[in-house]
């Protein structure tokens, strides 16, 4: 299932998603989650706690782009994770990822290589209380034995 979402995007960003559609034959929702997925793995960005969220420098209005986006339900909730432990709006996690690997989706497309070769498919969620504190424990993707990784509570919620 597909979840339906928008994303404030300049026109400077939006060209060189554009540019990488045609010559990958990707759709611009499909190249828009590989851009952000490459984001999660991205040693460069790093947590920030205690801090508002950033977002993109202004520009003159006519500038800006509502585009509409069809995303994977496991994706929404990869984005709204990156967008809590980075501290940055959706589109200027966009925006650099862009920059930084719009390239590598382009050669891996021209080399026919398999260009959304995203490991991680899934979302498993764990909440546990140890000595009075809350644990959470997020795994984007589904390891082969979860219940190594996480606490499994069949109760379902009332």
């Amino acid at each position: 299932m597909s979840v339906a979402t928008t994303l404030y995007v300049h026109e400077a960003t939006l060209g060189l998603i554009a540019e990488a559609c045609a010559m990958t034959g990707a759709t611009r929702s499909r190249l828009i989650a590989m851009l952000l997925e490459r984001s999660m793995r991205d040693p460069g960005m790093e947590p920030r706690i205690g801090r508002l969220v950033r977002y993109q420098r202004a520009d003159r209005r006519e500038a800006w782009r509502t585009v509409h986006v069809r995303f994977r339900e496991d994706e929404v909730d990869y984005v709204k994770d990156l967008r809590s432990f980075y501290r940055v709006s959706a589109s200027l996690l966009l925006a650099v990822a862009a920059r930084r690997f719009i390239c590598e989706i382009i050669r891996q497309s021209e080399k026919r290589e398999k260009s959304d070769n995203y490991p991680f498919s899934n979302y498993l969620l764990s909440r546990e209380t140890i000595d009075g504190y809350i644990f959470w424990k997020i795994c984007w993707g589904f390891p082969p034995n979860p219940e190594k990784y996480i606490t499994i509570d069949p109760a379902p919620l009332e």
